[in-house]
């Protein structure tokens, strides 16, 4: 009996809230199960409406606060906003049977996002998608070891606060614990279809076309773009095309396509070594309007000179102050979009392989940064060294950039002790003149290049920026006149792989110190554009080469292209032959469309257009397609 008591008590329930709204169970009758149940879902509707208006306090960044009211002049975008977070929320709180916890998840799933793209446009000038997760760890630590001044301001910490205050609302007011029952599972077929039908519509080109709203915002900045539609919205939709996998896309045909074309092997006559640096935020300032007498652009006398011997043309790379992986995989691999790898993925490099030559390079950074150690394996480099490989060990400190006389000393060691008996290919990326370079102190060593408004922090950072040039383009003629003394052929292609960020001020943390000494890189016009994100190529011979080869690259003028071409025009200057058969399908859209820019942008027969103008085009279509099947179907097996 006593037993009996015990379980009887076990399983009575405890007394409910004598307040129906407060309640953890359902109502018996009809009347009160309809009001407990409007009340449960409003409560977390009002939460979720107050976390999407936080995302969206976020999402313009620092841009014109206009466009925050711009979100609801076009009611579908502050919907679609709404929308996402809320049919996040509703299916876990049918899985869970918690509202709190479901809603602190969102939340936290939200303000991540929002949060991440508010820092990344202050810091690199790009909005957050979804392929940036797989370098959290990279820009952690380049945040961490270069200084980018990062603090929490009044639209973090109340977005923070807000949330977490809402989530202990719901604690104590929203008491009610889902059973395990047939009107959960209805509540859950619900949510999964309310989900189901919200990513629909956002993925879709019609909630694109009526979320374009241009009123507050440059329509030149595709970064404005995407946070004139509010920053889940726009991460959304990088998401769902994440894998890369253009509309229209159909294998067979893809692959009928590239079967037109097949490897052309590389003359032996012609098989000269192959030397690449990609230079870290390298470009040539003085070809820029400056203001006059500003600045003293002797810094760049040696790059000239090297420029007087080579073919000299424009590259016009996807990022700004950013971006390097993707100037450098573009030329490795011929794409014009990019994704992480985790296989072995076609490359130019393997390509080289397959005739023969020998592979490997050098970063004076860690393996793990971008991932290179495994993905320059998956390209099909043999030899890769990094810092941990001891490259560098002088240095003192792990987080000090090591200077390019150090890397150019460990190329020249590798040149030396290469297998001489075969071709030899080499592909480097620098590090010294990784950004942001400071507003404060001077870094010059006693170089000084501005010539007016030094004082300021704009005249420092250029003043750094411009002194680091100098030292670097020393060293650079330093490891050039060793190649020039080889008696082997040898071609040196350089090139960098994105204007650096310079100065800082209240609205703009990147481009202020190019536009106090007058440069043009503003996003509001072609010009300004192709500034921004412009950098150069130099192709460079020794004398045996030119001897080789039957030429000389001094004086000659290489188009301007995106980094997917410059193989192409590598192979056209040295006269290697068709090449491989991906190199011959981007052959034939390079002369009709040499610039294909992620940031909205691609020439086209001389003309620049915006992506209204160039997404239905069958040349740009076609490109996709290709450059999709391209990195998604192996092809260099026989060389691994």
């Amino acid at each position: 009996d006593l037993m009996a008591k015990k379980t009887r008590k076990k399983r009575e329930p405890k007394p409910e809230s004598q307040y129906l709204l407060l309640r953890r169970r359902l109502p018996e009758d009809i009347g009160g199960k309809v009001a407990f149940v409007s009340w449960q879902m409003l409560l977390l509707l009002l939460c979720c409406g107050a976390l999407s208006l936080c995302t969206l306090w976020l999402s313009y960044c620092n841009f014109s606060p206009m466009i925050f009211n711009g979100y609801f002049e076009v009611p579908l975008i502050a919907g679609l906003n709404f929308a996402l977070p809320t049919a996040l929320c509703l299916l876990l709180f049918a899985v869970i049977g918690r509202a709190w916890i479901a809603y602190l998840i969102t939340a936290v799933v939200s303000l991540s996002i929002a949060i991440g793209n508010y820092y990344l446009v202050q810091i690199r000038g790009d909005p957050l998608h979804y392929e940036d997760l797989t370098c959290i760890r990279e820009a952690l630590a380049i945040t961490d070891s270069q200084g980018y001044d990062i603090h929490l301001d009044v639209r973090v910490i109340m977005s923070l606060l807000s949330s977490a205050v809402l989530t202990v609302v719901l604690f104590f007011l929203s008491r009610w614990r889902l059973r395990f029952s047939w009107p959960r599972l209805i509540g859950l077929a619900l949510a999964c279809i309310f989900a189901m039908n919200v990513a629909k519509y956002c993925k879709n080109s019609e909630s694109e076309k009526k979320t374009k709203y241009y009123k507050y915002i440059d329509t030149w900045s595709t970064t404005q773009i995407y946070s004139s539609r509010g920053v889940l919205y726009s991460f959304f939709r990088t998401a769902m095309y994440g894998n890369g996998m253009p509309e229209g896309y159909k294998e067979a045909q893809a692959a009928a396509e590239y079967a037109r074309f097949t490897d052309a092997p590389i003359p032996e006559d012609r098989k000269v070594d192959l030397i690449v640096v990609m230079r870290e935020s390298y470009s040539d300032l003085s070809d820029l309007r400056c203001t006059d007498g500003s600045i003293d652009f002797s810094c760049y006398d040696i790059y000239h000179a090297l420029a007087a011997e080579s073919m000299v043309g424009e590259l016009i790379t996807n990022g700004f102050g950013g971006g390097t992986k993707d100037t450098e995989r573009g030329f490795l691999t011929g794409n014009f979009k990019l994704t992480e790898w985790r296989k072995p993925v076609n490359s130019y490099v393997w390509y080289l392989r397959t005739q023969g030559y020998a592979a490997e390079g050098a970063h004076p950074f860690n393996g793990w940064f971008y991932n290179r150690r495994n993905i320059n394996r998956y390209l099909g480099f043999q030899n890769y060294i990094f810092r941990e490989d001891g490259l560098g060990a002088m240095e003192t400190k792990e987080d000090t950039p090591i200077e390019d006389d150090v890397l150019y000393d460990q190329l020249w060691q590798m040149y030396q002790n290469r297998d001489s008996s075969r071709p030899y290919f080499q592909f480097s990326v620098t590090f010294e003149g990784h950004g942001p370079y400071h507003v404060y102190h001077d870094d010059s060593g006693g170089r000084r290049y501005v010539r007016k408004g030094y004082g300021t922090t704009d005249g420092v950072a250029m003043n750094n920026y411009l002194a680091c040039v100098a030292k670097r383009d020393e060293a650079l003629k330093a490891f050039v006149d060793r190649l020039r003394s080889s008696d082997r052929p040898v071609v040196l292609l350089t090139y960098g792989d994105h204007k650096a960020t310079l100065g800082k001020d209240v609205n703009n943390y990147t481009t202020a110190a190019y536009k106090t000494y007058g440069m043009d890189v503003s996003l509001g016009n072609p010009t300004g554009f192709q500034n921004h994100y412009s950098t150069e190529y130099l192709i460079w011979m020794n004398d045996a080469a030119k001897e080789v080869l039957g030429m000389d690259p001094a004086g000659m003028t290489g188009p301007t292209i995106s980094p997917c071409y410059l193989m192409n025009v590598l192979f056209k200057t040295l006269g290697w032959g068709d090449g491989p058969a991906y190199l011959q399908l981007m052959g034939q859209s390079m002369d009709q469309m040499p610039v294909i820019c992620t940031k909205g942008r691609v020439f086209l027969d001389g003309e620049m257009l915006v992506p209204d103008q160039y997404s239905d085009l069958p040349i740009y279509k076609q490109m996709q397609i290709n450059s999709y099947y391209w990195r998604t179907h192996f092809f260099y097996r026989e060389v691994q």
